[in-house]
C-alpha cells in the first residue's frame, strides 16, 4: 500500500473522492443485514473506496460492476459498486459510481451511471 501511495505521489496524480447520498443507504433496513458499519466506515475512510475504484478497470465497457463477495477484501461483501469512466478537465480519466446493496436495481443504476458519465465527459470536454 505504501508503494502504491508513493507511486501516485510521484506521478503527480491527485485522487479525490466526492460523495453524495450516503443517507440513502439506510432507507431499507433489510439491505445490509443489520450491519451497515463496514459500509459507512469505508465511505468515511475513502482510501478503501479509492482502492476499489482503482481495481475496477472498465476497459472498453461503459459500466463495470463489482458485486458482493468481489468486494469482501474491502470489507464490503454486502455491497455492489457500479462504476464508469468519464473525461475530466485536461483530458484526464476520472470515475464515478454508485454504491448500494447487492439487491439494487442494476439496470436502472447502470443506465444512470452511464448517462451521468457521458454528460460529464461532454460538459467537461467543452472547457
Amino acid at each position: 500500500m505504501v508503494k502504491s501511495l508513493l507511486d501516485e505521489a510521484t506521478a503527480g496524480r491527485q485522487e479525490k473522492l466526492v460523495m453524495a447520498g450516503a443517507a440513502n443507504l439506510v432507507l431499507t433496513e433489510d439491505d445490509f443485514s443489520g450491519n451497515l458499519f463496514p459500509v459507512l466506515e469505508a465511505i468515511e475512510e475513502q482510501v478503501t473506496l479509492l482502492r476499489l475504484f482503482g481495481e475496477m478497470r472498465a476497459g472498453d465497457v461503459d459500466v463495470v460492476a463489482s458485486i458482493g463477495r468481489e468486494n469482501e477484501s474491502f470489507g464490503l461483501a454486502q455491497t455492489s459498486v457500479l462504476a464508469s469512466r468519464y473525461t475530466a478537465s485536461g483530458g484526464e480519466i476520472a470515475r464515478l459510481g454508485v454504491l448500494g446493496p447487492t439487491r439494487m436495481d442494476y439496470s436502472s443504476n447502470m443506465a444512470a451511471v452511464r448517462a451521468v458519465a457521458r454528460y460529464l465527459s461532454g460538459l467537461l470536454g467543452e472547457h
